[in-house]
C-alpha cells in the first residue's frame, strides 16, 4: 500500500522525493494538531464538570465530613440493664464547609463584580468567574439574572438557588446602535450571521430605522433572534 502510495505520488503527480517528504511531515503535523486540540477540548469540559458541581461536592462531604454529636442519656432500668445513649446527628453546613467558614454571603451586582466577588460566592471557582466576567463583556452586560445560564458550564440549578444573590444592577452597559455601527463592529453574542447584512442594506436603502417596530418590517429577518437582542439595541439617529 505504501509502495503504491509513493508510485502515485511520484510518477502520477510528479511529486519529487524532497516533495514527498515535505508531504508526510505536513500531515503528521496536522494530525498532531488535531489530537491536540481534541485533548485541550476534552480537558476543558473535564475541568468544567470538576469546578463546577455543587449538589456532587455536598454528596461528597457529607460522606467524609466528620459528624457534630449531641446525645442526651436516660435511664434503661432493670429491663435495659442501664443506661442507653441516644444520638443525634447533625451534618456540618455544607456552604459554610466550603466557603471556609464565611457565613452568611452577600448580594452581588452581576453586571460590575469582579473576579473576586464571583469567586465569594458558594460553587464559583476563578475559572468560571473569568467565564462570566469574559461572556458578560461580550454580551454588553446582562438585563435579567436567567442570562447566567447561557455561560458554558455554569448550572441553571446553581442560578436558581442563588437568584437572590444576584443583582442586575443598571443593567445593559453597551449597546448596539444599529443606525451608526459599521460592518466590522455589528456583531453581538445573539446576531446570527448575515442579519447584520440584511439591516445594513436595508439601512443603505431607506436610511435610519425608527424603532423596534420599523426594524420588525423589514423583510428576512430572524425575529426570533432580533426579539432576543432588542435589549441591547440603540436606535439614536447616525
Amino acid at each position: 500500500m505504501k509502495t503504491k502510495l509513493l508510485y502515485y505520488l511520484r510518477f502520477t503527480l510528479a511529486y519529487t522525493h524532497s516533495e514527498i517528504k515535505g508531504l508526510i511531515v505536513l500531515l503528521g503535523m496536522m494530525a498532531i494538531y488535531v489530537l491536540l486540540y481534541i485533548g485541550y477540548e476534552w480537558q476543558e469540559k473535564e475541568a468544567a464538570k470538576l469546578e463546577f458541581q455543587p449538589v456532587l461536592w455536598e454528596a461528597n462531604y457529607k460522606a467524609i465530613s466528620p459528624m457534630v454529636f449531641t446525645s442526651r442519656k436516660f435511664g434503661g432500668g432493670k429491663e435495659s440493664g442501664g443506661y442507653k445513649s441516644k444520638v443525634r446527628r447533625k451534618w456540618v453546613d455544607y456552604g459554610s464547609y466550603k466557603s471556609g467558614g464565611r457565613g452568611k454571603q452577600h448580594a452581588i451586582d452581576i453586571n460590575t463584580a469582579d473576579s473576586t466577588a464571583w469567586v465569594a460566592l458558594n460553587g464559583i471557582g476563578p475559572g468560571f468567574a473569568k467565564r462570566i466576567i469574559t461572556y458578560r463583556e461580550k454580551l454588553g452586560g446582562f438585563y435579567q439574572v436567567e442570562q447566567l445560564k447561557e455561560v458554558y458550564g455554569l448550572d441553571s440549578l446553581w442560578v436558581k438557588e442563588n437568584k437572590a444573590l444576584l443583582k442586575v444592577g443598571a443593567g445593559v452597559y453597551r449597546f448596539l446602535k444599529i443606525n451608526q455601527v459599521e460592518w466590522k463592529d455589528f456583531k453581538h453574542p445573539y446576531l446570527p450571521y448575515g442579519q447584520s447584512k440584511v439591516v445594513l442594506a436595508y439601512r443603505k436603502q431607506h436610511g435610519a430605522i425608527k424603532d423596534f417596530e420599523a426594524l420588525e418590517k423589514i423583510q428576512l429577518l430572524d425575529l426570533v433572534a432580533w426579539k432576543r437582542l432588542k435589549p441591547y439595541l440603540s436606535f439614536a439617529a447616525p
